[in-house]
């Protein structure tokens, strides 16, 4: 009954979504509201797709899967997944959006380019940003591993499943199309986050006492403030690091471009607010890993099960069905943010203000109309290009998807993290900080993981933001001491 519920309920979605994507498709006209809309967003809407974006299949599918390893360890992820990135988001989106909005930058790529005036840090960032291509496959993991568990079809027609119907609808409607799918998709994930909650005090009792009471009887490390068997959550170094990271998480492209949806500055408070608002809900949904745990005698072959196990167990197959269908939805919801933004790279960054501009600097004749056309082309089609490039990654199903999920995003938060926070905090900047403290940055993240010199993910992508922040102002405060006629000055 439930295969053949979910089957007719995610039909439904489909449908729900090309509607959307068709809706999307009427206000797309150039390359500004394919990438970023046309700055005329609802600034709720705007925080209910900010906070889809920013969970997916790592929080709804990889968290429980780790909780359901690691037990009452990874409230601290919680803690760490919201709280850090909204008070980050607070810091730097006035400014962002300000600067944004005065070089009419599309990614942000072409806002450090712009706001540094450094054509080779366009394309450095605009490199480096492809990387999102592995957090991308890890959310087609997600999609594999429900149509897995849920219809029993092979795992691999499911990630082409999943590819195939993002890839529609963003091609019709670009950024519109990501908003108004993101604020359906993003609605549910908080609905099924709170039943999850409630639904443990239905089964347990007083979950605060009877959930790690519990897990201490299938083995004292489920519920252990840190869990020594797993260096991700094993002390509070680590910890720390779940916490830097996370903070750093809010400065992902495909986060920070949400500002420039909002109609006036004054929406910024309400948009920051009720954003923390939905990644709170959001996020609760990890105690599903806790209660899968002590349901499921047998330890399941693969953790990032556990969600879906537990819903298949408790619920009606009604409504196990349509939980189901919202978990495939958290997928999409941070899968077409990422591919927007890609293909805006490509289209835009790549393309329109790398290539075509160097012609154009360099005294060749160019159709600027028809070259803006080709931009927009480039960035739809480029939909279709990372969705098929994901697929070799995400054919090759990961033992943990948030793992996944975060391995590639190192390479970009620890590039990134150091020239964004200089620009957004000092009245002057030198290029050469922002270059600098990329390389430094990535050099540093992928030293530490790659090297296996640090186990946690989560810690060395932290140290790779911290090396990248450390050198940016460093570099950015001597630069300007030495060389005052190169700074670019920013602010009074």
């Amino acid at each position: 009954m439930m295969k053949t519920t979910f089957i007719i309920l995610f039909l439904i979605y489909l449908v729900a979504m090309g509607v959307l994507g068709v809706k999307g498709l009427k206000k797309t006209t150039d390359m500004k509201s394919f990438a970023v809309s046309s700055g005329d967003v609802n600034p709720y809407i705007v925080a209910i797709t900010w906070a889809a974006t920013f969970m997916s299949a790592g929080t709804f599918l990889g968290l429980p899967g780790l909780a359901y390893k690691n037990g009452v360890s990874l409230l601290w992820y919680h803690m760490g997944h919201w709280f850090p990135a909204i008070l980050m988001l607070a810091l730097v989106a006035g400014s962002y959006r300000k600067l944004a909005n005065k070089t009419n930058a599309l990614t942000m790529p072409d806002w450090l380019a712009d706001v540094y005036q450094s054509k080779g840090l366009r394309l450095l960032i605009g490199i480096v940003c492809l990387c999102n291509i592995v957090p991308l496959a890890a959310q087609f993991v997600g999609v594999g591993t429900l149509m897995n568990a849920t219809l029993g079809i092979p795992y691999d027609v499911g990630v082409l499943i999943g590819v195939v119907v993002v890839m529609i609808y963003l091609f019709l409607g670009g950024t519109y199309a990501h908003i108004y799918t993101n604020v359906v998709q993003g609605t549910l994930m908080c609905i099924v986050s709170i039943v999850v909650v409630v639904t443990g005090f239905v089964l347990f009792g007083n979950v605060f006492t009877e959930v790690p009471r519990m897990l201490t009887e299938i083995d004292p490390n489920l519920s252990s403030t840190f869990n020594p068997s797993d260096a991700a959550f094993a002390g509070p170094v680590a910890i720390a690091g779940i916490f830097i990271s996370n903070a750093c998480w809010s400065l992902n492209p495909q986060l920070m471009n949400k500002v420039q949806y909002l109609k006036t500055n004054r929406d910024l408070k309400k948009f920051i607010l009720f954003a923390g608002f939905c990644l709170f809900i959001g996020g609760m949904v990890i105690v599903g890993g806790l209660y899968s745990r002590i349901l499921t005698p047998d330890t399941l072959a693969n953790a990032d099960d556990a969600l879906p196990t537990f819903v298949k167990m408790v619920y009606h197959p009604v409504v196990g069905a349509f939980f189901n269908v919202v978990l495939v939805a958290a997928t999409m919801s941070t899968t077409d943010g990422v591919m927007v933004m890609l293909a805006t790279v490509l289209g835009n960054t790549l393309y329109r203000q790398t290539y075509i501009q160097h012609k154009i600097d360099c005294g060749q004749k160019v159709d600027v109309e028809k070259a803006d056309k080709n931009s927009l082309a480039i960035a739809k089609w480029s939909v279709v290009l990372v969705g098929l490039a994901s697929l070799p990654i995400a054919f090759n199903r990961p033992s943990s998807l948030n793992v996944l999920n975060w391995i590639g995003t190192g390479v970009i938060l620890s590039a990134v993290a150091g020239p964004l926070l200089v620009a957004v905090t000092q009245k002057k900047v030198h290029k050469l900080s922002a270059i600098v403290s990329a390389v430094c940055g990535i050099s540093s993240y992928l030293i530490v993981y790659v090297g296996k010199l640090v186990l946690s993910v989560y810690l060395s992508v932290g140290i790779g933001c911290v090396v990248s922040l450390a050198v940016a102002f460093i570099v950015n405060w001597w630069m300007i001491h030495q060389n005052a006629d190169q700074a670019v000055q920013l602010r009074d």
